[in-house]
């Protein structure tokens, strides 16, 4: 899991979702230092962008963990100060992330990060909602293709996935959770201060 600095959105429009999307994509195959083979660097599983954080759901191939989430976090962030006109640090700290050794605990956490927006309040159900593997990957409704669904769906089976994503997690289940609060984004806050004020910018 990476977090925006002081918990700030990291995805100001569209675009910047489906940038980092595409970071996602290209990120898991590379070319190796002799520049004429390819390196499988890592297998994403699942991915879930919500306005200040991303979590990710990934297996080490040819690179280690630091490896692959710094190379993500550089290339998003580099994408985002050269838009925006910032300079700095875009996420917090070091990313957060835990091992998952068995088949149960890949389903919790493939099921928990496919609800978070469903947990936010953003959408009703885990397929409305536009920036996560759910809908883009594993629903077929996006063109740039991030994941290795097969390994997921071959074990499973696509109808006793859907039946468990659409299936909400017990209260008493804690997936690295970011604090006890729940942030509003930006945008939201950005709205209610312009209904509040009367105003139009």
């Amino acid at each position: 899991m990476l977090r925006g600095i002081n918990r700030q959105d990291i995805f100001e429009e569209p675009d910047d979702y489906w940038a980092f999307i595409k970071i996602l994509s290209a990120l898991q195959t590379r070319l190796a230092d002799d520049h004429s083979s390819k390196i499988c660097t890592s297998h994403i599983y699942a991915y879930c962008l919500m306005p200040n954080h991303i979590h990710l759901l990934l297996c080490e191939k040819g690179w280690e963990l630091g490896e692959v989430v710094k190379s993500i976090a550089a290339s998003y962030a580099f994408f985002y100060n050269k838009k925006y006109g910032r300079i700095g640090h875009l996420f917090q700290d070091r990313f957060k992330s835990e091992p998952c050794n068995n088949p149960e605990y890949f389903m919790t956490l493939f099921r928990y990060i496919h609800q978070n927006p469903v947990k936010a309040g953003l959408v009703s159900k885990a397929e409305e909602y536009e920036y996560s593997s759910w809908r883009n990957d594993y629903l077929g409704k996006s063109a740039t293709s991030v994941c290795h669904t097969q390994a997921a769906i071959n074990r499973f089976g696509l109808d006793e996935l859907t039946a468990w994503v659409n299936m909400p997690l017990p209260e008493n289940v804690v997936c690295m959770e970011l604090d006890g609060r729940k942030i509003i984004a930006d945008e939201t806050v950005r709205q209610l201060i312009l209904q509040k004020c009367g105003i139009r910018s």
